[in-house]
């Protein structure tokens, strides 16, 4: 058996033998954006890819997933890494699809692309010769939690189980035989990891009656006034939680009327409550139920409120932490080791529902500038967004799987104190909800 660290200088060496290609993969899914559970075209690139170095995937998971394995010589620990595949819906950005206003804002091309780096580098090294256990390789749909009422009509007609594509594939087992899970995000900054918040959905509709906008509006219950009477009171309910740091709600009007001269007599809104502890998201959801119900009765209305489980927060596992703060100088050696767990995000991944039940790591690359979500965010340096970072996966996969997998197994043992899937459904459950006023108007 080859040394730890030759088997790791011959997978970067195959990693680099296929820079080219990497980098053709990270930009031809840029030049592609497609939003969640719609990513056909980087689907079908992700699984020419990994049938092409003899990894044929099981495909169709959740929609657009899939998973291919490489099988250690030994039994072992299962490691997962993950790539996310899609985009957001900016038109505004000038790289995005004129079709459907898709684009790669938040950079999870490079997701996809060090996955699939990170595969070509250890299949061709023949990594399965020197490790224990095995690596899924889970190129993942729908990390963005957008669309909400397309997606809620998907899960009623059974096609997906949860809003978000890592959800949806741990409700539908893919992950059940797994011990523990990496990815790496594409980032504006330097390498880390830091925790994020959870969240849940709102989808709510106000109900009230049309009329002409100026002929007869007396005859009118104005849906667009109840909302807006909403948007208010939620401005202002603010005030009670203006002290927790952790806190977010923020939302849009989807649908504000059919047309100017009449009064609105549906008008919905999508809402996004984020904290760092599921209590918190309860008693979040429970206060904006609230409002949506007294502002509905204010003006006349109806109010239906559609509550949808979204991510659970994310705890980034400390010894996987370890590992990649090891593999970085490794990968880039210009690069110090970093500091993980140093800060906290606000905003929210689906790496969180993995990281309840099993260890896992959201790490973050650089290779990106610009605002993300925003109009100027883009590539600036692939070397790093797709060569580095399939190198950094790459080596976290050698460095805990290697000989008898001594480092994974000791990861993998901390399973056990995570939930069980049994538990982290009737969480996800626990925030899943429909109701309505109507019956009581």
């Amino acid at each position: 058996m080859r040394s730890k660290q030759q088997l790791i200088q011959d997978v970067l060496a195959a990693i680099d033998a296929n820079r080219e290609k990497i980098i053709d993969i990270g930009t031809t899914v840029w030049k592609n954006p497609e939003p969640g559970y719609k990513e056909f075209k980087t689907s079908e690139l992700a699984a020419k890819t990994l049938t092409d170095i003899g990894l044929p995937p099981k495909r169709n998971l959740a929609i657009t997933g899939m998973r291919a394995d490489l099988n250690g010589i030994k039994p072992g620990p299962a490691l997962a890494i993950c790539g996310e595949m899609d985009s957001l819906i900016i038109p505004t950005h000038p790289e995005c699809d004129p079709a459907t206003g898709a684009a790669h804002a938040c950079g999870h091309n490079s997701h996809i692309a060090s996955m699939l780096g990170a595969a070509i580098g250890l299949v061709q090294a023949n990594a399965k010769n020197d490790i224990s256990g095995k690596i899924a390789f889970i190129p993942c749909p729908a990390e963005e939690c957008i669309e909400i009422e397309w997606r809620n009509k998907l899960i009623k007609e059974g096609k997906i189980k949860a809003l978000g594509g890592k959800a949806a594939l741990i409700l539908d087992g893919v992950f059940d035989d797994i011990d523990m899970s990496i990815m790496n995000h594409l980032s504006s900054g330097g390498y880390g990891a830091t925790d994020h918040n959870g969240f849940c959905m709102k989808v709510v509709t106000f109900h009230g009656k049309s009329a002409h906008a100026a002929g007869g509006p007396q005859h009118s219950i104005n849906a667009l006034s109840a909302a807006n009477l909403a948007l208010h009171a939620l401005a202002l309910l603010r005030e009670t939680y203006s002290g927790d740091r952790f806190i977010r709600s923020h939302g849009i009007l989807t649908h504000g009327g059919e047309s100017v001269n009449i009064i609105p007599d549906s008008v919905t809104i999508e809402y996004q409550l984020r904290a760092e502890k599921l209590d918190k998201i309860h008693t979040l959801s429970d206060k904006f139920d609230q409002c949506m119900r007294g502002c509905a009765m204010a003006i006349g209305c109806t109010v239906d409120i559609t509550t949808t489980a979204g991510y659970m927060p994310l705890d980034n596992d400390d010894e996987l932490c370890n590992c990649f703060a090891d593999a970085v100088p490794i990968a880039d050696p210009a690069a110090a080791r970093p500091i993980c767990k140093n800060g906290f995000s606000m905003g929210s991944t689906d790496m969180g529902d993995l990281s309840v039940i099993m260890p896992a790591i959201h790490g973050y690359c650089p290779g990106a500038a610009g605002t993300g979500h925003g109009t100027d965010y883009r590539i600036v340096d692939p070397e790093h967004a797709y060569i580095v970072n399939s190198k950094i996966l790459a080596i976290m996969a050698i460095d805990l799987l290697y000989g008898d997998a001594e480092r994974g197994r000791k990861v993998a043992a901390r399973k056990g104190a995570r939930l069980p899937i049994e538990k982290y459904r009737e969480i996800m459950d626990s925030f899943t909800s429909f109701s309505t006023t109507r019956e009581q108007a």
